[in-house]
């Protein structure tokens, strides 16, 4: 089913066109009730005639024309067009039948107010055709009616001659009657119009409505990704590269214990607990909230997970802390006045340093410098994570990864600028990023997660 075909599709709501079923129940009624109100007096006048005339040819096809015009109405929303034409066929059919040889002007009987009917449903469609058509040809026919009044009354076998006054009034009365069932049915579908455009647009901001609520979805899947990412790859960077540093100090210490392979071991252990800590407040995020939640027993770690702030600059030291070893040794330096700066800038700083450290061991050779260097300027503070290590495949390290990728989203979410590429005059990799103190629009409050 297309969108033209199926009434509820907001597209068609605008060009729906007019009940083109069968005639319904409500159809039948209005044309009985209209042959009830009005047939009854357009006979009485017709019996009249035939008692001074004794025409009954005549009446009976003028009643049949009648009943005919009334019997239309039903079918008038299934073709306005084709019920205009046939209604306006059977008031010219009328138009003959009252000219002056006719005992009584029949156009002007009361059923002929039915007429009206068919002006207004052509005018209230959608048919462009049979709105212009329904007005042309409703004064065009009030015009005839007039004429065949003034020639019924000049007749001389007329018993009153009309006044032409009356005959003033009879024509402005009957185009005044066509222009406004016209105006009344044009009314009518620019009504219709307009409650369509209205249902249109609350569907459309429904819609929409949906479609950011969807964006906000991915939006905050992406953030999540990108917090694991850096949390996993960091955390496990720093593991592997403290095992392998406690391996090769175990085996060069003979079966002595050396106290640098026992703090490499250490240092696993807490970056473990602190990643677990991570990932449970990430999860946490992803879980559905229990209106009434069990008690379940604390072991003091859960709750600070979920009690941390978010890491912010002072928590550099210690991630530098962490990401140091035997044969990894991390400085971090300031220059400057420091300034406060926003939870979302201060965890986009630990976000970005984390990133670039985790590279370095990951895609380097021990032993290596690297180096955290925070410049305070006059309006941007500058963030430069620097290390001087050998790529370990060929001296090229992967520049579109995601974690790359990652941080310039980071960087760009806070209105800043992220440059990340070798070093030029040694060996190593260099990553920029330079963070306004103005708060930027996309500058978001960071979760606890």
């Amino acid at each position: 089913m297309d969108a033209a075909s199926d009434p509820s599709a907001p597209e068609s709501l605008l060009a729906r066109a007019p009940d083109r079923a069968a005639p319904t129940l409500a159809d039948w009624a209005w044309a009985a009730a209209g042959a009830a109100a009005l047939l009854p007096l357009t006979i009485v006048e017709l019996v009249r005639a035939v008692l001074t005339s004794q025409t009954i040819p005549w009446a009976v096809v003028v009643g049949v024309l009648y009943f005919a015009l009334h019997l239309t109405v039903a079918v008038r929303r299934r073709s306005p067009r084709g019920a205009l034409i046939a209604a306006s066929a059977v008031m010219l059919a009328l138009t003959a039948a009252s000219l002056p040889d006719a005992p009584t002007v029949v156009v002007l009987l009361p059923s002929s107010l039915v007429y009206l009917v068919f002006v207004f449903t052509a005018a209230a469609s959608d048919d462009r055709w049979a709105d212009g058509l329904a007005l042309v040809v409703g004064i065009v026919g009030a015009g005839l009616m007039t004429v065949v009044a003034i020639a019924h009354g000049s007749s001389t076998a007329a018993p009153v001659q009309p006044e032409p006054a009356a005959l003033i009034a009879l024509a402005g009365f009957l185009v005044a009657s066509i222009g406004a069932a016209w105006a009344l049915g044009r009314y009518r579908r620019e009504s219709r119009r307009k409650r369509a455009a209205q249902e249109l647009g609350r569907a459309q901001a429904a819609e929409l409505t949906v479609q950011h609520e969807r964006e906000a979805i991915a939006d905050e899947r992406r953030r999540i990704g990108r917090e694991l990412h850096d949390v996993i790859s960091h955390s496990l960077a720093v593991m592997v590269a403290q095992a392998e540093a406690s391996r090769v100090l175990q085996s060069r210490a003979d079966g002595a214990a050396d106290p640098r392979a026992r703090i490499a071991i250490e240092q696993v252990v807490a970056t473990g607990r602190a990643a677990m800590n991570d990932m449970r407040g990430l999860l946490t995020v992803l879980a559905e909230p229990d209106p009434e939640p069990e008690p379940e027993p604390d072991d003091g770690i859960v709750g600070a997970a979920l009690r941390a702030p978010s890491p912010g600059l002072a928590d550099l030291a210690d991630l530098a802390l962490r990401a140091s070893g035997p044969e990894r040794i991390v400085d971090v330096d300031s220059t400057g006045e420091p300034r406060a700066i926003s939870p979302g800038t201060g965890l986009t700083a630990y976000r970005v340093a984390q990133e670039s450290l985790t590279n370095t061991l990951k895609h380097t050779r021990a032993p290596t410098r690297s180096r955290v260097q925070l410049d305070w300027t006059a309006d941007a503070l500058v963030l430069t994570v620097s290390d001087d290590g050998t790529a370990v495949t060929d001296g090229r390290r992967p520049g579109a990864g995601r974690g790359i990728r990652g941080m310039r989203d980071r960087v760009e979410q806070v209105g800043g600028r992220l440059e990340s590429g070798p070093r030029g005059d040694t060996d190593g990799w260099m990553t920029r990023a330079t963070l306004p103190f103005d708060s930027h629009p996309t500058d978001r409050e960071p979760r606890d997660d």
